[in-house]
């Protein structure tokens, strides 16, 4: 059960070291009138049953983000179109689970391992009834497309199967691309999960080969006899974002962010790219990324090889931000390109991550 939070960490923190993070493009912002209104809705955090912590430059908020769940729960993924249904995993471009937000049913929830803390658009924010926290800043997040601010508040319960996060705390933000997924039916906004906050758990899978996510409680994780290729590597945090060693070529490891909410392969930064021969400044093709903060440019390209533990990844889809702050500091990221077509695991209890093909 997690009951303190500090204020201090972002969402894909960028590095604005680098002189191309200030070539950042425009991007969201909520209006003035956007703003007015959840000043009207906001509360004091003694009013919404959780305390402040203030040591220095940083502010901790006590009895938050509580876990609750005394079993094993499984549940089925939401379908997300990749555009390459017959794949392996192709039906579930992002890890997405229907939730129960605050007595609002049928929310949609992404379980983004690529995000440290919850966040919600501002209309849907405002639909599942969120509360703003009254007397703090905005909490400034960097990330693919560039800057954000966003304000936090307080879900009073997220429920998904058998498991309840209650007062859970999370971001309001502008309405951005990256908050909507294409399903089969139509366009979804959706809400975002940051794994680390599951970290109270035994351990998480998420297989998109059969359409399942498994919240593990007390049993250390045991992989299926059944799977046809398993591998693990050791799992660590920086910054609350889950980080594994990734090879690239014949270079590394390199501690590489593990993204469950990126639809990609892999994203180097400016400097990895530059320095293993995958990019130089104004060559190659270029496209747009969309993520937390927006759209930003992406030049794009194809990974030789590169290694996870034991597994082989090979002609691996890759791109690399060229204007505007770069996510996780700069550190390189595995998207759900490359997750989907395995079974995934973040084993919370032994400290791992576990990679299985288990078939289709």
């Amino acid at each position: 059960m997690k009951s303190l939070l500090g204020i201090a960490l972002v969402v894909l923190a960028g590095c604005a070291g680098d002189p191309y993070s200030r070539l950042e493009m425009a991007t969201p912002a909520l209006g003035l009138g956007q703003l007015a209104e959840l000043q009207k809705q906001e509360k004091p955090p003694e009013a919404l049953g959780i305390g402040v912590l203030r040591q220095g430059g940083m502010m901790m908020l006590r009895g938050v983000n509580e876990l609750c769940v005394t079993s094993t729960v499984t549940v089925s993924l939401s379908r997300v179109e990749t555009g390459k249904p017959f794949e392996p995993g192709g039906r579930f471009g992002v890890p997405l689970v229907l939730a129960t937000v605050n007595g609002h049913d049928g929310v949609r929830v992404m379980l983004d391992s690529g995000s440290n803390q919850g966040l919600s658009g501002y209309t849907l924010a405002r639909s599942l009834e969120l509360v703003p926290i009254a007397g703090l800043s905005a909490v400034g997040s960097h990330g693919i497309g560039g800057s954000v601010e966003n304000y936090l508040a307080l879900a009073s319960s997220v429920r998904i199967g058998g498991l309840e996060l209650r007062k859970l705390v999370t971001m309001i933000g502008p309405d951005v691309q990256a908050l909507r997924v294409q399903q089969f039916w139509g366009s979804s906004r959706v809400f975002l999960l940051g794994v680390n906050l599951l970290r109270g758990l035994s351990y998480l899978t998420v297989d998109s080969l059969r359409g399942v996510v498994i919240f593990g409680v007390g049993e250390s994780y045991r992989p299926q006899a059944s799977s046809r290729f398993v591998t693990h590597v050791p799992l660590g945090w920086e910054n609350n974002l889950p980080c594994v060693p990734l090879k690239v070529d014949s270079q590394g490891p390199f501690p590489c962010v593990v993204d469950t909410g990126g639809n990609y392969g892999l994203l180097l930064s400016r400097a990895q790219a530059t320095k293993l021969g995958y990019w130089k400044q104004g060559k190659g093709k270029v496209d747009t990324s969309t993520g937390v903060a927006g759209a930003g440019l992406a030049a794009t390209y194809n990974v030789g090889r590169a290694y996870l533990g034991g597994a082989t990844l090979v002609t691996v889809p890759a791109r690399t931000i060229v204007i505007g702050p770069e996510p996780a500091g700069g550190q390189m990221l595995v998207g759900n390109e490359v997750l989907r077509q395995y079974r995934v695991t973040f084993d919370f209890k032994n400290q791992q991550f576990w990679l299985e093909n288990t078939g289709r």
